[in-house]
């Protein structure tokens, strides 16, 4: 035996865990916490080979960063990783920022305060400078399986892996906070708040600059769907193309399949929303666009969604409108929003060839010609009835969720009664899979429980009148003794008039 050599034995492949099937291996760790699951990969080469695509999947597949140069400075160095970049997928740009300032907070040393004004410079000079879309446009370039970038003013509260409501925060807001002795927030700071539409402004520029191609641009806001919140939303010159980056910025438009906006259009003497049109005129492919509008007037909303609705054969209101647009749409979002029936089933019969999914969350339907004190109307009826007849229509799903109606001053929920015992429910959905439209409609109107305005009851309209009658009684009687003060009872007099 003194002439036998023995192999050696990596000790990492004899471990345990290394042994374990993958399919286990990946079923075991998904239920550790993040440090955890980082102590494994680290245990050994094995297990960390085995576990990457898993990881890199869940921790690099839809990333969050925000407008600070150590976040955007990471987002770069992941494009770049050889390894971790094709994974990059969904890029998140979130509206992180220091909440303002109030320095007379006793917990603050000179070296936070010193982070703290450097972080609002740095801030500062990403926006105003160019550098946001600079550092941007340079990770753009090298994420080759980019396919969505989305902006929001929220995390999501499905990080399970750290606990039930555990945050996915964007990379160094928590560094951030803890560095300066200030908190982050991503909501906006007052009414009208211009951040919103300055980084989607970035954004879009970026990816022109990097000659990027995703197929899908998202602006989400949940502060904004709360009522009595103050809202983010993009203003109309958010959208404006410059001539000089017309060229760039096309192909970036024309090259999305989806396009999810937050619309902010106040009613102010400037002109309709023609950039926004400029804008949705060159998504040429879009078929799944939602628009949700945010402190929009009812005008503007119109302006919108009726120059939408156009045929190619309909010409614009004014000279400077674009043409009608025909994307291929297959689902349409609209929320928030006021809108006449026939606005809507104009929507719908322009789009009714390629027309397959319609939901409409938070939609209030205007019916002007009504007056509830001597009819009840619900425009939901007749403007559905409609939607289930049009030609061509290959609806497969119809969603309501919140909506409402507005007739003379007075707006009600529509609610929908229960099936059983059942409270009552604000939403409605449909699939055409199982029943036909006009019949799935039909149910749809069935159930409608429209709130109307609050009748006075009879009996308490007769005693109310006999009320009035002996006030009117009494009012008299004290006329006729003021009138004996004289100039005092035609002071009276003329307060009632």
């Amino acid at each position: 035996m003194s002439g036998t050599t023995v192999a050696a034995v990596d000790p990492q492949l004899g471990s345990g865990l290394a042994q374990i099937p993958l399919e286990v291996l990946i079923r075991i760790t998904h239920h550790i916490s993040t440090t955890d699951l980082g102590n494994v990969r680290l245990s050994c080469k094995a297990l960390e080979q085995g576990l990457f695509n898993f990881f890199s999947h869940e921790f690099f597949r839809k990333k969050q960063f925000m407008v600070l140069t150590e976040s955007l400075q990471a987002l770069i160095d992941i494009s770049k990783h050889p390894n971790l970049s094709p994974f990059l997928k969904h890029v998140i740009i979130a509206t992180d920022r220091l909440v303002p300032v109030y320095y007379n907070s006793p917990s603050r040393d000179d070296k936070s305060r010193v982070r703290l004004e450097l972080a609002n410079a740095d801030h500062m000079q990403l926006i105003a400078a160019g550098g946001l879309r600079d550092m941007l446009a340079e990770a753009f370039a090298n994420l080759t399986n980019l396919e969505t970038v989305d902006i929001r003013d929220f995390n999501s509260p499905s990080r399970s892996r750290d606990g039930r409501g555990t945050e996915w925060r964007s990379w160094g807001a928590k560094t951030l906070a803890e560095s300066t002795g200030n908190a982050v927030a991503t909501s906006p700071r007052h009414n009208q708040d211009a951040y919103l539409s300055q980084v989607f402004s970035a954004v879009i520029a970026a990816l022109a600059a990097a000659q990027a191609r995703p197929n899908s641009l998202e602006v989400l806001a949940r502060a904004s769907a709360r009522s009595g919140f103050i809202s983010f939303a993009l203003h109309d010159h958010a959208f404006y193309i410059p001539p000089r980056m017309e060229a760039a910025i096309s192909p970036v438009l024309a090259n999305l399949k989806s396009l999810h906006l937050i619309l902010g259009l106040a009613n102010n003497s400037r002109m309709r929303p023609f950039m926004f049109q400029k804008f949705l005129s060159l998504t040429i492919n879009l078929t799944w666009l939602r628009v949700n509008f945010k402190d929009s007037s009812w005008d503007q909303q119109e302006e919108v969604l009726s120059w939408l609705a156009l045929k190619d054969t309909q010409k614009p209101n004014a000279s400077f409108d674009m043409a009608p647009i025909q994307p291929p749409l297959e689902r349409l979002d609209l929320g928030d929003t006021e809108l006449k029936p026939e606005t809507v089933l104009n929507l719908i019969v322009k789009f009714a060839p390629t027309l397959t999914s319609l939901y409409l969350r938070r939609v209030c339907l205007i019916n002007e010609n009504s007056d509830h004190t001597t009819t009840k109307i619900n425009p939901w009826d007749r403007c559905l009835s409609v939607l289930s007849k049009v030609r061509g229509l290959n609806l497969r799903t119809l969603s309501l969720s919140q909506i409402a109606h507005r007739n003379s001053g007075f707006r009600g929920n529509v609610p929908f009664k229960p099936t059983g015992d059942g409270p009552e429910t604000r939403d409605w959905t449909c699939s055409t899979s199982l029943v036909t439209l006009d019949k799935a409609v039909a149910q749809a109107i069935a159930v409608m429980a429209p709130v109307w305005p609050q009748e006075p009851d009879p009996d308490q309209m007769d005693e109310d009148d006999e009320d009035e009658d002996e006030e009117e009684d009494d009012d008299d009687n004290e006329v006729s003794s003021d009138e004996e003060g004289g100039d005092e009872g035609d002071g009276d007099g003329d307060a009632d008039n």
